[in-house]
């Protein structure tokens, strides 16, 4: 079985978008995929019910239920363990990898998104996002801005997850300018320079889903 859980350098980074850049890639080259939320804050009501907003952009590319892209759905757009909290609801991680496991059983290749940062609290400070990539056994994707700051951000994240003994398999930057500029050029030379993990992607900054501009520089799927 194929997978990756996905991570970012800090929340808003893009993740999302990339878990559904890269899901169109594998759609695209006929392999049956999908993408996994285990934890949502941040609810939308809409049409008489909450949705995760983040399984809605994975539908721009399959079809996928609520039921199958989101384990848990909290309404209050914070850290996980905090809006657990506020919502009454006891995060479970057996849940969450006894889920993955049964989409293992139906697709060949599954992308896990996780919530924010690596060092994201998931359940309290004794579990956090670092935890349930532990337990998952899927090698890292780390998604890092293009932008000035990602240097440190990425090296910092790369780091971490070292600690925990995590393989990663590479890093995603998002939001290149068109064309790249220096500063963009040298983010990607330095971070593979101090961590020795490479930049498999390079993703430009779109203002509509456009996964023809996605430079992969590494097959990844393979």
């Amino acid at each position: 079985m194929k997978g990756f859980f996905i991570t970012g350098t800090d929340t808003d980074v893009g993740k999302t978008f990339v878990t559904a850049c890269m899901l169109r890639t594998l759609v695209d080259k006929r392999i049956r995929a999908t993408a996994y939320k285990p934890v949502q804050s941040g609810a939308q009501w809409r049409e008489g019910k909450w949705i995760a907003p983040d399984v809605d952009v994975y539908r721009k590319v399959i079809d996928v239920t609520d039921e199958d892209g989101c384990t848990y759905l909290l309404q209050t757009p914070c850290s996980p363990h905090l809006a657990a909290k506020i919502d009454g609801v006891t995060i479970e991680p057996d849940h969450i990898v006894a889920h993955v496991h049964k989409l293992q059983q139906t697709y060949d290749f599954v992308l896990v998104e996780g919530a924010g940062g690596i060092a994201v609290p998931l359940v309290d400070e004794s579990f956090l996002i670092a935890h349930l990539a532990q337990l998952l056994h899927l090698p890292l994707i780390i998604v890092a801005r293009a932008s000035v700051g990602t240097i440190n951000h990425t090296v910092l994240t790369v780091e971490y997850a070292k600690a925990f003994g995590l393989q990663i398999a590479g890093i995603i930057m998002n939001g290149f300018s068109t064309p790249k500029n220096e500063i963009e050029q040298e983010n990607i030379r330095m971070i593979e320079a101090m961590t020795h993990v490479p930049v498999i992607g390079e993703i430009p900054h779109m203002t509509n889903f456009s996964h023809q501009q996605i430079v992969w520089r590494k097959e990844w799927w393979q």
